[in-house]
């Protein structure tokens, strides 16, 4: 049950106990006032011979209001200060959080329902606080990959100009080399920034196998280089066609294999498309270096590389994929058998 409900619930069940406590109030005064009354006109009237129940006037039922009133006043504050206590502590929390301060926590026990509030203001200000860590994170992640390649640069410029290193060849590649992955830590910062905040697609009937199979021969050459077997296989008799973005498409496909060959020293890569009538999957599977149990959850995070070994990568592609399948409807997932057993990249594209 949603919190908003239990809270309705809660608050038609206290309206309900000051009104049951006020007619109780009613009824049993009326009850005993009567019965007093009764008790009253009867040694009236054999002492007299006069009096009855309208003598009496209007001070008895007076009374009986007052005392419903005053009952139902008790009741009310209790059961407003028991309403009142847990939301003002969690209104004071949540504006310790507006203020930056994640770490509060609310505790309270008071009811079901006032303890699900709570433990989703708890949960909001643990989610903020994640978030927060993770952006101080990232910070430092990205002056660090922006940070490498200019020392790198600025070193081998300092011992050019200081006569240390010779003009050679070999040391302006290496240059070259540092300038262009800075240029390719700048475009993963932009392309990430694009498909977060302003991804447009433009879906087109688009032939998965086709797509994947370019990939596959595009990439062909990266993997001849490592020495790795990269293949394709479609397992349709007819093409898997989807409304998807090519261009986008193309570029999931080009950061999970390309992800794929980095981290595969020798062996195989194998990517296979299948479909059904709800949707196109892909797989790729590799006989590389693999993924402990422990890393594969954060794997799609930005700038997470389980291998810090391997320095040719910024660690957002995978991110970059995710954000696109998912904007596409589909998911991407990752399994792996752990540490040198390789690792499958499970991509499902919705119909």
């Amino acid at each position: 049950m949603s919190s908003p409900r239990q809270l309705r619930s809660l608050l038609l069940r206290s309206h309900l106990v000051v009104m049951v406590v006020a007619v109780g109030t009613l009824v049993v005064g009326v009850v005993i006032i009567g019965g007093l009354l009764s008790a009253f006109d009867v040694i009236e009237l054999s002492r007299t011979g006069k009096g009855g129940p309208d003598d009496a006037g209007p001070l008895p039922m007076l009374a009986i209001v007052g005392s419903a009133v005053l009952a139902a006043s008790v009741v009310a504050r209790r059961v407003s200060r028991r309403l009142a206590e847990p939301l003002e502590a969690m209104g004071a929390a949540t504006r310790r959080i507006a203020d930056g301060d994640y770490s509060v926590r609310v505790h309270d026990d008071s009811s079901a329902e006032t303890a699900q509030l709570a433990a989703d203001v708890n949960a909001l200000a643990a989610n903020l606080d994640a978030t927060e860590r993770r952006r101080l994170e990232l910070i430092g992640e990205v002056a660090h990959e922006l940070r490498t390649p200019l020392t790198s640069i600025e070193g081998s410029m300092e011992a050019l100009m200081d006569g240390v290193l010779e003009p050679t060849e070999e040391v302006f590649a290496g240059i070259a080399r540092e300038a262009a992955r800075l240029r390719r830590v700048a475009g993963d910062l932009s392309e990430l920034s694009r498909t977060s905040e302003q991804l447009r697609l433009a879906p087109a009937p688009t032939d998965v196998a086709e797509v994947a199979r370019g990939v596959v021969e595009r990439l062909g050459v990266q993997a001849d280089a490592k020495e790795v077997t990269l293949s394709f296989r479609s397992l349709d008799a007819s093409p898997p066609v989807i409304d998807a973005d090519r261009d986008r498409l193309v570029q999931i496909l080009t950061n999970v294999i390309g992800n794929a060959i980095r981290y595969t020293d020798a062996g195989s890569i194998q990517v296979t498309v299948a479909s059904d009538a709800e949707a196109v999957r892909i797989d790729v599977v590799d006989t590389g270096r693999g993924i402990p149990a422990d890393r594969l959850a954060e794997i799609f995070d930005r700038f997470v590389r389980v291998d810090h070994t391997q320095s040719d990568g910024t660690g957002v592609g995978l991110t970059i994929a995710r954000t696109l399948v998912e904007a596409h409807g589909g998911s991407i997932t990752a399994t792996s058998a752990g540490e040198g057993r390789g690792t499958t990249m499970h991509i499902v594209l919705p119909r």
